[in-house]
């Protein structure tokens, strides 16, 4: 059990050393861009109408 505590630990101060070190030498915003395309798009549609009041 103690194992499994010290193998998180260490994977999430891995994971903050390398987002440090990628904001400081500016890939950062890559490293988020690549997470954003992993993500599920959901779109949304929605129909408008126009109401147009012309006077010719």
């Amino acid at each position: 059990m103690k194992t499994q505590w010290q193998q998180l630990f260490l994977k999430v101060l891995f994971w903050l050393a390398l987002e440090a070190i990628f904001n400081l030498i500016g890939i950062d915003d890559l490293a988020d861009y690549s997470e954003f395309l992993i993500t599920p798009k959901t779109t949304m549609s929605y129909e408008s109408l126009v109401i147009s009041n012309t006077q010719v």
